[in-house]
Formats: structure tokens, sequence, C-alpha cells
């Protein structure tokens, strides 16, 4: 579906707007401060113990994993920037609720919602971002989206440590309440973008209209080349579950590294991403996505087995090369997830239909449900039988993710309007 393009939104140079590029770093700067922390807050502030938060969690992330679809066309419907603003306006008053101490039933229902709402949000910046850019400018608009999160969660938590290091309950309100903020200022900044692309989102609002498909999961699957490209997303996702929950504790006991070096190593990953990921995508952004994400997949299975050699190099007669392979693995994988990330997410937008976009990006961001429920659990198994064997799962899983990008590239060629389909450059829903 072609569309003329306009320039009615102030833009930088890039595919995505100034205001949005704003809110999204506000966004993020909250969200850094508060997400380090949040087991802690509803442990200390809500007096929950930690078996309440996990199981509510999970319960969640299950219901999500059914209901995504659902999810996703109740965001198509309402419209994708108007959810993503009406998302950041529940959850401002929301999170200044959070510091007052709550009964456990409330404390419990509020933290069930907040998860709901982060999913909600996570559709509809997708379904947005899906609609703002078309083409190689997708991979790059989901590449500076994400780069500009982790600008914003690296000093989020470093604001943030220091606010939750007095181990008092007020350091950890005072998160709650500038997460509520950052919020606020969201919500009304992306409201002012949808102010001044208001006609051309009036011309180009992408509702389900009385003729529009039905849009469940298994019709989301049966999209071309798009249950090849959820199931590779899903491999990716477990892997990067899996790094974020269990490389410390792993350095730590598995490896007997210090805890320095455990720091030293997850930080690195923030810091390659924040240097080298507007670069690389920009480098890559024109390039078959199947192929940069098996390309992404192979490092990953090669940082998996760098991670797993850590402890018998530990017990050489040089520990100090286990601490420069630990920081290599995590390089490794880093490029990879520089590389997977953009380039998935903008083959998902690509790959929905117009109209489709909001149930297409909840199906495709279901992968993260599910990590969440498996993850944990099993890594904790695995972790227990062998800290090698945490990390050839690890490979091994990478590997079925790389086999399934290079299964994409041969089946993702849909129908004309499917794929590679022009999109207005600026509209954005109502």
């Amino acid at each position: 579906m072609s569309r003329t393009p306009t320039r009615s939104v102030d833009r930088e140079d890039g595919p995505l707007p100034r205001l949005f590029m704003s809110a999204m770093i506000v966004d993020a700067v909250g969200s850094g401060m508060f997400m380090p922390f949040a087991l802690l807050y509803f442990v200390r502030v809500q007096d929950l113990d930690v078996t309440s938060v996990g199981s509510t969690l999970t319960v969640v992330n299950l219901a999500l994993i059914v209901s995504g679809a659902a999810l996703g066309r109740l965001v198509q419907s309402v419209g994708h920037l108007r959810s993503l603003i009406l998302v950041n306006a529940v959850r401002a008053p929301l999170f200044v609720l959070y510091t007052v101490t709550l009964p456990a039933p409330a404390a419990v229902g509020a933290l069930a919602l907040s998860a709901v709402l982060d999913k909600a949000a996570w559709v509809s910046l997708g379904a947005t971002i899906a609609r703002l850019a078309r083409g190689p400018a997708s991979r790059r608009a989901f590449g500076t989206v994400g780069w500009a999160r982790n600008v914003g969660l690296c000093l989020g938590s470093l604001a943030g440590g220091l606010l939750a290091s007095a181990h008092s309950s007020a350091g950890l309100r005072v998160i709650a309440l500038v997460d509520a903020a950052s919020f606020a200022v969201t919500a009304v900044v992306l409201l002012r973008l949808r102010g001044q692309a208001a006609a051309p989102a009036a011309a180009g609002s992408s509702g389900p209209g009385p003729d529009a498909p039905r849009t469940g999961t298994l019709e989301v699957l049966r999209l071309p080349g798009f249950a090849l490209l959820t199931g590779a997303k899903t491999c990716f996702t477990v892997c990067a579950t899996l790094v974020s929950t269990f490389t410390g504790l792993y350095l730590v006991d598995g490896a007997r590294l210090g805890g320095w070096v455990a720091g030293t190593v997850l930080a690195l990953n923030g810091a390659l991403v924040v240097l080298f990921q507007q670069s690389l995508v920009k480098r890559t952004a024109d390039r078959g996505a199947p192929r940069m994400m098996a390309v992404g997949g192979a490092l990953y299975a090669a940082a998996g087995l760098g991670f797993a050699l850590v402890p018998p190099l530990r017990d050489t007669a040089v520990p100090a090369a286990a601490v420069a392979l630990a920081l290599a693995s995590m390089a490794v994988y880093t490029f990879g997830e520089i590389v997977i990330a953009p380039t998935s997410d903008g083959q998902a937008a690509e790959l929905a239909p117009p109209g489709m976009e909001a149930p297409c990006m909840a199906v495709y961001q279901a992968s993260w449900s599910i990590a969440s429920v498996a993850v944990p659990a099993a890594g904790a198994l695995l972790l227990l039988a062998s800290p090698a064997a945490l990390w050839t799962v690890f490979a091994a899983v990478a590997l079925l993710g790389t086999l399934l990008s290079a299964a994409l590239g041969r089946a993702a060629q849909g129908p004309p309007g499917h794929t590679g389909r022009a999109r207005e450059a600026t509209a954005v829903d109502g």
C-alpha cells in the first residue's frame, strides 16, 4: 500500500521524529532507575516475599502468552500511538501509588497490572515504529530506539543505584516517584507528537475495518515467514534472558571469579551497545534480515561455548585468562545482540500487513513472556546440574535460532503487500 510521504512531523536526521526519541529517552531513564531494583522494592516497600512476586509475574506472563493477539487487537483498535500515550498516562499514577505500602492483595494486583501495562507498552511501541518507518528504515528505527533506551537505562541505573544504596525505603520510594514522573512526561511528549501529526494520522489511521481479516495467534503465525521469525526470536530471547539472569551468578559461584569481574562483564554489554549499535545497524540495514539474524545466532553460540570454558580456564596456571575469556565472550554475545534485536524487530514490522501491525507485534513479542516463564526455572536446574550444561544448552538454543533464521530466508517471500510495502514515513495513527 503506497502513500505519499509528508514532512508534517519535525524530524532529526533519522527515521523517527525528535519528539518520539525524546520520549523514549525520558521513559528509559525512569525505567532504568526502577527495573534493576523492582524486586527489592516490592520486598522492602510493599512487604511482599520473593515467592509472591515471582509467582505473580509467572502467572501474568502465562496469561499474556495466551492472550497476546487479543491485546494486539485492542491496541490496533484504539490506535498505536494513542495506546502508548494511555499506557504511560495510567502508569504514572500507578507508580505514585507504589510509594504507599499497600495491603498484600492490592500490592499483588498492582504488580500484575504493571506487568500487563508493560506488555501493552511494548506492543504499542513496536506497532508505532512499524507505522513510522518502512524497509531498511524500520531496522534503523528499532536500532535507534534500542540505543536510546540503553543510554537511558545506563543513566537511570547509576542514579537508582545511588538512591538504593542508602538501604532505606525512602530512597526506593524516590525511585518510584521519578519513574512515575518519567511516565507522565513521556505521555505529554507523545501527546504533543500526536497533535503535530493529526492531519496525516487521520489519513493513515490503521484501525481494523469491518472487512479486516481475523487476527488471532494462528492467523498471525500463518503469515508468510512469521512462524519462523517468531520461533527464531524466541530462541534468541531465551538466550538473552539467560544471560541477564544467570551471568552474574555463574561467574561468581560457578567460575569462582570475583564480584567485580561479574560487574565488569555485565557493564561491558551495556557499553558496547551504546558505542556500536547505531553505527553497526546503519552499516547492515540494507542486508537481508534472515542472513543477519543467522550471523547473530552464530555469535550467540560462540559466546556460549566461550562462557562454558571459563571455569576450566580458571583452574589453570593463568587464572587471569578466565577473566579475559569472560570479557571476550560477553563482547561476542553483545555484537550478536546488536545484530539480532533491531533486525528481527524490523523484519516483524515488514511481515505485518497494513492494519495488523499491533496483533503481529504482540504475537512476535510473546517470545519475551515465554522466556520469562521458562528460563528462570530451567536455567537454575541446569546450573545446579553443571555450570557447563547451562552454556551448552545456551549454544544449542542459539544454533536452533540460527537454523530457523536461515529457513526464514527461504520462506519469507510472501505475497505483494506483505513484505517490503511502502508506508508513509511520518504517519502516526490516532
